[in-house]
């Protein structure tokens, strides 16, 4: 896989999704999270809007290498430079900037030529999610498997019949990284949460299968701990440093 940035640069994976409501910035914290455990430092990336997702799930259960940063602009012609200024300002600091971005926004900014290495694109388990996954796969990369920098991974899966995920989309053969249950519906406050004065965490099911998708996503992108350079200023962040 070819870095769209240069040598000691943080890998950059857009996580994205087909529709709305899959509560990627909630399976993109942990996600993180899980990749911490794999020894790698990371930081999120929040281009959404919607901030107080993460900045509630790093505030409420703070990770050391577990970072966030906001840009400044969510303005398409400024976003790649500042990725691409973020990336060689922590060179050395950060091994991989997991990108929470809907579809939309990724696209205006030109994709995967915006300096993007992989993109992990999250759909609805089932005939429907596939073919949002083969839609949205070929308009992301025209360079099909095995080639490809689009991995597929999906949401609200069934533990009984996890055997019978597919391996790939039916049309394109976009490789299936794996699966997760639907309980990241505990996993924040607002919207995605369950009604509850106190603070709910996934079950020890939906971890195991971020941290097996993690897993996956670090072999096939690849990701690695990279070496420390001199010493340089990092892109000013909101929330926790990486």
């Amino acid at each position: 896989m070819v870095s769209g940035g240069q040598a000691g640069d943080a890998r950059c994976v857009a996580l994205t999704q087909a529709r709305r409501g899959h509560g990627i910035s909630v399976t993109g914290y942990y996600l993180g999270r899980a990749l911490v455990e794999r020894g790698l430092r990371v930081l999120l990336v929040d281009l959404t809007g919607r901030h107080d997702r993460i900045h509630g799930l790093l505030e409420r259960e703070p990770v050391k290498n577990l970072g966030l940063w906001i840009p400044p602009s969510l303005r398409t012609d400024a976003l790649p430079a500042l990725l691409e200024r973020a990336r060689h300002q922590t060179a050395g600091k950060v091994d991989v900037m997991l990108l929470d971005v809907d579809a939309s926004l990724f696209q205006s900014i030109g994709g995967l030529a915006a300096g993007i290495d992989y993109v992990m694109l999250f759909v609805e388990a089932g005939d429907t999610g596939l073919r949002d996954a083969d839609h949205l796969g070929v308009q992301f990369d025209d360079r099909l498997p095995p080639y490809g920098r689009v991995g597929v991974a999906l949401c609200r899966t069934d533990a009984e019949h996890a055997d019978e995920a597919p391996q790939q989309t039916p049309e394109h053969g976009l490789p299936i990284l794996g699966g997760f249950p639907a309980d990241y519906l505990l996993a924040a406050s607002d919207d995605y949460a369950a009604r509850s004065a106190e603070a709910k965490t996934p079950h020890e099911g939906y971890l195991t299968a971020i941290r097996q998708l993690a897993r996956t996503l670090a072999e096939i992108v690849p990701l690695r701990r990279l070496a420390s350079p001199a010493p340089s200023s990092a892109p000013s962040s909101s929330g926790h440093s990486a």
